[in-house]
């Protein structure tokens, strides 16, 4: 069977102090994949990140590791790829449980990213357990370049008794100061980061995923939520929830409201999300979307997301999300009615 391309992103948050190693720290397990140059990066995150503990498995491999709403890779459905991933105070394990072969494509590998913003500790060096490890890999397989440990399994076949154990070099820990993002990165509470100022200290993330679909809500009625700019998301969803809107399913729409959803939001303990404002919804779309990242599901014709800013008492603003290869595609925006089901990303800033 073709299996997906398979990489892991372990993000590791300053949450403990203390001793050189990795026991205690959050463990956040991905999955990518992209088949050429000009092809859509399919990324996955799991729900939420585990500790990493010892003993124990982080990831068992009866998980749920594949998100079904990405639909299909180059006319093959990704299916789930059974495996354990579990780490420890000094090394990271996979163990499979299924057989198969990896396809050949330009992304095509185990990769674990550590955020040098958030790791208290220094890994110095990452080599195979050559006495464990069943897995055909060479030492080439294995790079580690900066924050990013990644390993090749291009076209590599493995089986149920298919085993890797790669070893680090934990070093003491360091100094981290104050976390510095720039686009693209996992932001604090564990979304993507879509907008920075103050060097990189202080900016805007967006959910790791989408929520519920749901309607603008507030239908026939006007609640003052007519931000427009950057910052001002977070007043409309106030003025939104301070209204009490409620869905429109007499109108066939759903009960559920984008602004609630935001609002009622919490991922790895972070709250105080909201539903972006129309300028910022357009950033999620030019600083994320256009280049592969977000995590968004694939479409074939684009997908309108629920803004907070409303127009008046029957329509607010959406943004389109429309694949293109042009970085510079100017983000299509419009109005539709409040009763109408569209997607949802909520925002927060830190």
């Amino acid at each position: 069977m073709k299996k997906l391309l398979f990489t892991l992103l372990l993000f590791l948050s300053l949450n403990q102090a203390g001793n050189a190693g990795l026991l205690g720290y959050d463990l956040l397990f991905i999955t990518r994949y992209q088949a050429h140059e000009e092809s859509k990066i399919f990324t996955v995150r799991m729900s939420s990140p585990e500790k990493i503990i010892e003993p124990g498995v982080e990831f068992p491999s009866n998980a749920p590791y594949y998100d079904f709403n990405y639909g299909t890779v180059d006319t093959v459905m990704a299916p789930e790829i059974f495996v354990g991933v579990n780490a420890g105070n000094n090394f990271i394990e996979i163990d499979y449980t299924d057989s198969g072969k990896f396809t050949s494509a330009l992304q095509n590998a185990f990769v674990f990213e550590f955020h040098d913003h958030a790791l208290p500790v220094h890994i110095t060096s990452a080599i195979i357990d050559r006495s464990v490890t069943t897995f055909p890999l060479t030492d080439n397989d294995v790079q580690l370049d900066g924050n990013q440990l990644s390993i090749n399994v291009q076209g590599l076949s493995f089986n149920s008794d298919s085993f890797i154990r790669i070893n680090l070099d934990v070093g003491d820990p360091v100094d981290v100061g104050n976390p510095v993002y720039v686009i693209g990165d996992t932001g604090p509470a564990g979304g993507w980061v879509f907008y920075v100022t103050d060097g990189g200290s202080h900016g805007l993330e967006a959910a790791p995923k989408d929520l519920q679909t749901a309607t603008w809500g507030c239908y026939s009625t006007v609640v003052g939520a007519d931000g427009v700019l950057l910052h001002t998301g977070k007043a409309n969803t106030r003025a939104i929830i301070s209204a009490k809107c409620k869905g429109a399913p007499l109108y066939g729409g759903s009960s559920l409201v984008a602004a609630k959803l935001a609002n009622d939001y919490k991922y790895n303990g972070y709250t105080h999300w909201f539903l972006p404002s129309q300028d910022e919804l357009k950033l999620i779309y030019s600083n994320l979307f256009l280049y592969d990242l977000g995590d968004f599901p694939i479409h074939k014709e684009f997908v309108s997301y629920w803004s907070s800013t409303e127009l008046d008492t029957r329509k607010a603003y959406v943004t389109h999300f429309f694949g293109s290869s042009d970085k510079n595609y100017k983000p299509r925006t419009g109005t539709m009615f409040k009763h109408l089901v569209r997607n949802v990303r909520p925002i927060r800033s830190f």
